[in-house]
């Protein structure tokens, strides 16, 4: 039988997840199956770049689809583990190239969490190391490595401070930067503050606080709402939109 899907690239693990795509769809274990996903306008790549996700998927807007998976995390977690990402990244498919459906990680992928055995909008595959992360927060009161940030942000800035503490133990932490331990804010960094008073539509990251807005209504802030971007400072989905009044935005809003 003909594997359906076409390579973006040469590398083993797109194959791989090719193959397991059409196991998936075509096998009769798991629900999601066609006609809902078709997998001959969906196009399979291993990114070596990609480091905080697992895997995305991308449309055309016509149908098409590029699913796009880690190579660091098939090396840390193994094929195993990337089976799960590959049915995620499947349930996006289906949002794309169904008419009707919204995509993102609310209604109509939450439906396919039990059925295909997700844990939900991100998965941990592997434990994070010190090194992923360009600032890294250790806890001072013996709990050792809590996690970090890949690029500055309130977090980091709030962990220099003293403001924001260890998870498990309220402990104080200590911030390492590229160039050693971080224990002032650097003046660089000290006028980097968003100014809240002229945002419409205010972005809030679970992890990190404010971490941006925009004055009017655009397609980033439907992508935000909609749940199809994530903080570029800690990599997390959880991100809340807010007006101008404080109230979250929890449906698309019309021009």
């Amino acid at each position: 039988m003909a594997v359906a899907g076409d390579l973006g690239d040469s590398h083993e693990l797109s194959e791989r997840a090719r193959q397991y795509a059409n196991t998936v769809i075509d096998g009769g274990e798991w629900p999601l199956a066609s006609p809902l996903v078709d997998l001959d306008c969906v196009t399979f790549e291993t990114s070596t770049r990609m480091k905080r996700q697992h895997g995305v998927c991308s449309s055309d807007g016509d149908g098409h689809c590029t699913i796009r998976l880690s190579e660091q995390t098939h090396d840390r977690a193994g094929f195993a583990a990337m089976k799960q990402t590959i049915r995620h990244e499947l349930v996006h498919c289906y949002q794309h190239q169904t008419d009707g459906v919204e995509p993102g990680h609310g209604e109509s992928f939450k439906q396919w969490v039990d059925p295909l055995a997700l844990s939900g909008r991100c998965s941990t595959h592997y434990e994070t190391q010190p090194e992923d992360y360009k600032y890294q927060f250790y806890c001072t009161q013996g709990c050792g490595f809590i996690g970090g940030r890949h690029r500055w942000s309130v977090a980091v800035r709030r962990a220099i401070r003293g403001t924001q503490v260890c998870g498990e133990c309220d402990g104080e932490l200590r911030v390492e930067g590229p160039r050693g331990s971080l224990d002032e804010v650097p003046k660089w960094r000290t006028d980097s503050s968003i100014d809240e008073d002229n945002l419409r539509y205010r972005f809030y990251c679970a992890n990190c606080g404010l971490i941006g807005g925009r004055r009017q209504m655009c397609k980033t802030v439907r992508r935000v709402v909609r749940g199809e971007t994530w903080c570029r400072d800690c990599g997390s989905w959880q991100i809340e939109t807010r007006d101008e009044n404080g109230a979250t935005v929890t449906s698309t809003p019309q021009r």
